[in-house]
Parts: structure tokens; C-alpha cells; sequence
């Protein structure tokens, strides 16, 4: 058993045999800063095992017949994580950056196992919580093992969390068989253009990010940092969010914040300035908003941009400022961007600009989308 401390937060270690390669859902994370996790002060482990024993025969036994043993994880798990996730995303796995913050996190329940991986973060004051990740082996998939997985996640929720009402997720359009299976199980509530292009630090406006200045033809006043929300900036905000946002379980718009749905609300975006940088455009009585954060893959620093705006003009003001404050601070790395737009009339304008006024390479085909959906418990 690993002996790594832990801060209020659960998680679930399955046991089972197997191979140890995946397969993953897309999930935003945090940076870790390693001179922490080693000058971090000891706390004694809570105690906490659950285990389920069913007999298993051989390796072919089925999903539904494994012999699962749960145990607590820890940060004595990470060289195993890493070693099941080796080959995600093409270099490009937020897991690795952001492991020991999901251990650390006392709203963070991660769910980890040989063969497959569910992690869920409570949100909303408590009354929700977030599917971020879910991996399955690929010897394993298609028979129970995610299932099983989700299930024993729900029923900690309900013994533990009893003020946990629903649960939210998000998947790519492309992955089809995870949307569909979504889909059986939750409602869809909205999609958002997803736009992922990379650029290179060799290129001209990664080489002086003040020339992204002579890029910037709106006429628009300069975006600036989100000071204070009150609710009538989130009604303000809300009219450019996209069609379903707003009719969701508790019937409270939603947006997305690299690919967490939150509510939108001044609770909310108060919480998300720790982590995010979110900027505001106040012009002609109209307000957009948009909210970035960053951390470093394998192969390059993943740069997540979501803009709530009525036109193209705005979008690109707001898209403009991230990449000038990103270009600035990490001049040295490949930079990938992703960016989440609300109206899909201007996704084609947006590739348009990206791939031929800013020369950034594409990572995602046109027509990519971010879906949300929601289930209550």
C-alpha cells in the first residue's frame, strides 16, 4: 500500500489483470509545481477500502466477472498512471500536469484502476460534479469496465456527497462512440465550436507578440481583466452563449471553461479567476467575456481560450489578447490553442484567420465540436 499523504480527497484503485495501455476523454488540468510536491508536509492518510471480490477464471474473462479490489490512490501512483497513459493525445496528455493537483484537490474523486481511469471534480457549491477523465484499456473496452466504473462513482457520490443532485460531462464530436453512449445515458443540453490550432515559436508574431497589435483591425477598445460580476453582467453575457446553455437541470445558464461546464454565475467566475485569466469587453452597452488557462503536455503548452461574443470582430479581440499574453510568457514552446467559440456562424471565419492571417498549423479538422451533457443523480 502507498503511504503518500492525502487532503480530504477520495479515489478508487482497481486492481485487475491486464493490459495497461488507454485510451482517454480530453480534460482540462493544472500545473504542478514540482518543488511543492516535494517540500509538502506529511498528513496521515485517512483510512478508507472498499472491496468487491468476484472470481475470475482466466484473462478472457469478461468485464462484468473481473475480480475488482478498491483501494485509496495516492501520489505514489503516478509513475503507474503515467506508464497506462503513455501514447494519449499524441504528446499532448494534460494528465501528467495535472495528477497531483486532482490528489490534492479536496473536491477532486478520482477513480484509477490497471485498466481504466474516472475522475470527477464536485462542483456548484456541491450540488454537481464533473466527469473529467474516463480511460478504459484497450483489451478492456466494450465490456463493462466503464460501466462499472461510473457506477461505483455514482454510489460514493450518493453515500458521501449526499448534496450532489446532478452530474455534468463532455466529449468530442469525433469521438462517436463515446457521444453515442453519452447520449444514452445523459441528456445533451449544448455544443460549442472547438478550433485547435499550433504554433511554433519560430513564427513572426511568436517572435515579437507585439506585432499581433498590427493584426487588430476591430476599431474595438482594448479587452481588460474581469474585476467584480454581478448578476446583471452574467444576464449580459448570457445572451451570447449557445442554444441549450440555458435549459439545463437547474435551469441556470452553463458555459464552458476548458471543457468544465460551470454555471454562470458571480460565485462562479470569482472561483475561476484563481486558476484562469478572464478578460471583459464593454462596448455599445453590449458584454462579452472570455477566460483562458494554460499548462505543459509532453509536446507542447496547451493554451484553452473560451470567448462568449456576439461577432466576429469582438472574438478576435479577445482571441488576439490571450495569444499576445501566452506568446509573451512562453516564447520558447510550442504553443497548441484551443479555442471554444458560442456561435457557430463564425467557426469558419475563425479557422479562416487562424490557418491564414496567424499561419498556425491545425491540429483538429473543421467542423469539431465540444458537447456537453448532464444527468441527475
Amino acid at each position: 500500500m502507498c503511504t503518500a499523504s492525502y487532503c480530504k480527497r477520495y479515489s478508487l484503485f482497481v486492481r485487475l489483470s491486464g493490459s495497461i495501455l488507454t485510451s482517454a476523454w480530453r480534460l482540462p488540468t493544472r500545473p504542478l509545481d514540482p518543488c511543492w510536491f516535494q517540500t509538502r508536509p506529511k498528513i496521515t492518510r485517512p483510512k478508507f477500502k472498499f472491496t468487491k471480490v468476484l472470481k475470475m477464471a482466466d484473462n478472457t474473462t469478461s468485464g462484468a466477472d473481473l475480480a475488482l479490489t478498491f483501494r485509496m490512490a495516492c501520489h505514489g501512483d503516478y509513475d503507474s498512471v503515467m506508464r497506462m497513459s503513455e501514447g494519449i493525445y499524441e504528446g499532448k496528455d494534460y494528465l501528467p500536469a495535472f495528477f497531483h493537483s486532482f490528489i490534492d484537490d479536496p473536491d477532486v474523486i478520482v477513480f484509477l484502476a490497471l485498466v481504466g481511469l474516472r475522475a470527477s471534480k464536485i462542483t456548484e457549491s456541491g450540488t454537481a460534479f464533473i466527469v473529467k477523465a474516463a480511460r478504459i484499456a484497450p483489451d478492456w473496452r466494450g465490456q463493462g469496465i466503464d460501466r462499472r466504473l461510473s457506477l461505483h462513482q455514482d454510489q460514493w457520490m450518493r453515500q458521501n456527497r449526499p448534496t450532489v443532485k446532478y452530474k455534468r460531462s463532455t466529449a468530442f464530436s469525433l469521438s462517436q462512440g463515446v457521444t453515442e453512449s453519452m447520449k444514452k445515458k445523459m441528456r445533451y443540453i449544448f455544443s460549442m465550436p472547438f478550433i485547435e490550432y499550433q504554433s511554433e515559436p519560430n513564427l513572426w508574431w511568436r517572435q515579437d507578440p507585439a506585432q499581433l497589435a498590427q493584426l487588430d483591425t476591430t476599431g474595438l477598445p482594448d479587452v481588460v481583466p474581469l474585476q467584480d460580476a454581478d448578476d446583471d453582467f452574467c444576464t449580459a453575457v448570457q445572451k451570447w452563449l449557445p442554444a441549450g446553455a440555458c435549459g439545463t437541470h437547474d435551469g441556470k445558464p452553463v458555459i464552458l471553461v476548458d471543457w468544465d461546464p460551470f454555471t454562470l454565475s458571480p460565485a462562479n467566475l470569482k472561483y475561476l479567476q484563481a486558476q484562469n485569466k478572464i478578460y471583459v469587453l464593454k462596448h455599445e452597452g453590449e458584454v462579452s467575456l472570455s477566460i483562458s488557462n494554460t499548462y505543459l503536455s509532453p509536446s507542447a503548452r496547451m493554451l484553452c481560450v473560451q470567448i462568449y461574443a456576439k461577432d466576429l470582430a469582438t472574438v478576435l479581440k479577445h482571441l488576439l489578447t490571450h495569444l499576445k499574453d501566452a506568446s509573451r510568457t512562453y516564447h520558447g514552446d510550442a504553443i497548441c490553442t484551443s479555442v471554444f467559440v458560442s456561435q457557430f456562424e463564425l467557426e469558419d471565419a475563425m479557422h479562416d484567420f487562424c490557418r491564414q492571417t496567424l499561419q498556425m498549423d491545425p491540429v483538429q479538422p473543421s467542423k469539431t465540436q465540444a458537447l456537453a451533457f448532464e444527468a441527475v443523480m
